[in-house]
């Protein structure tokens, strides 16, 4: 192997090495930013979610932490698509009918957890109620911000 092709292949090898930290250091400021911002709609979520829960007649300590655990579960993976679909689609009327299509999901799989766990009486109501009431909470405060 030449010198010229060694020297060519060891530039490449440590531009990408360097391009990986470059992204590993870019990438600091954005999960800075998001992790908080991740953090603060689940504790949003769970807290409206639980007074829902609450006010339906759900008591049980155990049934309340299987509401939890379903936030835990849905409310990132939403929050995530609903932020990236920023993005990707072309306007207004396409990004709210696909959060309308991830919340109709998050539904769900939320009611489908509540009526295995048997969290309550009514799972689909508690989980359209939930998740009307923490959607309408969070679009409230994402218009005050």
């Amino acid at each position: 192997m030449s010198v010229q092709l060694k020297t060519i292949l060891w530039l490449k090898t440590n531009k990408q090495k360097a391009n990986g930290m470059d992204d590993q250091i870019f990438l600091l400021p954005y999960l800075i930013t998001i992790i908080p911002i991740f953090a603060f709609c689940l504790i949003l979520t769970i807290t409206v979610e639980l007074i829902v829960a609450k006010s339906l007649g759900v008591t049980d300590n155990q049934a309340l932490l299987i509401v939890v655990a379903a936030q835990v579960l849905t409310n990132p993976i939403a929050v995530f698509i609903t932020s990236a679909l920023v993005d990707v689609v072309a306007n207004d009327v396409q990004y709210w009918a696909c959060v309308i299509t991830v919340e109709l999901v998050v539904i769900a799989v939320e009611g489908l957890i509540y009526k295995v766990k048997r969290v309550s009486n009514t799972p689909w109501t508690l989980s359209i109620l939930a998740n009307l009431a923490s959607v309408s909470v969070g679009i409230l405060v994402q218009t005050l911000i």
